[in-house]
């Protein structure tokens, strides 16, 4: 009788354990990136005055105008989930490759720690130098654009989507190096690769800055496409670091067969002698 007993199929029983595992592990990391986000929004809702008056800073105005009752409203919400968004990446970037390495391989506490803190803070850096350096230039060549035709009503709704969508998008041009970085670590990028692809990248980064800048000026454009051109340069040096690729000579010496073959040829012509 125990002979004939079956007991249900271990591999079909694995697979569904396996794929509630991985939702469950899902579920608990947006969790706490949920929980980060709320707390961090809550802390910037006391500060949204002065989120107003940082982002309002280098178009040199004072205040704002709004059409609809509700639009304040609406707008300092969307500054201190803008915030929230900012401040809570490096939980959202963490809990990501979490959830991921495990699929792709062994990874050490180093390599996590080097992934999140790179790209934190190349994401903030992008940001800081899009608010320093190319949004005043920007903004001054449009708010100044044609006086003597044009009459300024700039209204919330406007502006600040505006700017902030600029500054995400400076904050993930500067993300290029970190993307490398998991390339190269994943053995899907070489710094040969990136060197082979050199002018179409330039090519795609003028594309990109024009499209990205607050104004058409060509001040602005450049200002965007220097940085992203010294970002794919550093992602050359990070690939040639990470995944560094031995040239094909050096591959055969110090591959183990080379050291058989001039064994294995001498063993072939001692055996053609005997046969002569």
């Amino acid at each position: 009788m125990a002979g004939r007993l079956r007991l249900p199929s271990p591999p079909r029983d694995e697979a569904r354990m396996t794929l509630i595992e991985h939702l469950e592990e899902l579920r608990s990391r947006l969790l706490k990136v949920g929980i980060a986000f709320v707390v961090v929004a809550v802390l910037a809702g006391f500060f949204v005055a002065d989120i107003f008056r940082l982002l309002l800073e280098p178009s040199g105005l004072t205040e704002l105008n709004f059409l609809g009752p509700a639009q304040g409203l609406l707008t300092d919400v969307k500054l201190v989930l803008f915030t929230a968004f900012l401040l809570t990446l490096p939980v959202l970037i963490y809990q990501a490759w979490m959830f991921v390495a495990p699929a792709v391989g062994e990874v050490g506490r180093v390599t996590t720690y080097i992934l999140v803190g790179m790209s934190s803070l190349l994401f903030l850096a992008g940001v800081v130098f899009g608010y320093l350096v190319v949004l005043p230039i920007g903004l001054n060549f449009l708010l100044g654009y044609a006086p003597d035709r044009y009459n300024e009503v700039i209204t919330a709704d406007t502006y600040l989507p505006f700017v902030t969508r600029f500054l995400l998008a400076f904050g993930l041009v500067f993300e290029l190096p970190a993307a490398a970085y998991v390339g190269a670590k994943l053995g899907l990028l070489t710094a040969d690769f990136l060197r082979r692809y050199r002018k179409h990248a330039l090519i795609v980064n003028a594309v990109l800055a024009a499209a990205l800048t607050p104004g058409q000026d060509p001040f602005s454009m450049i200002l965007m496409m220097v940085p992203m051109v010294l970002m794919y340069e550093a992602s050359v040096l990070i690939a040639r670091f990470v995944n560094p690729v031995v040239p094909h000579e050096e591959a055969i010496e110090a591959s183990p067969l080379s050291d058989r073959l001039p064994e294995d040829e001498g063993h072939g012509e001692d055996e053609e002698e005997r046969d002569l």
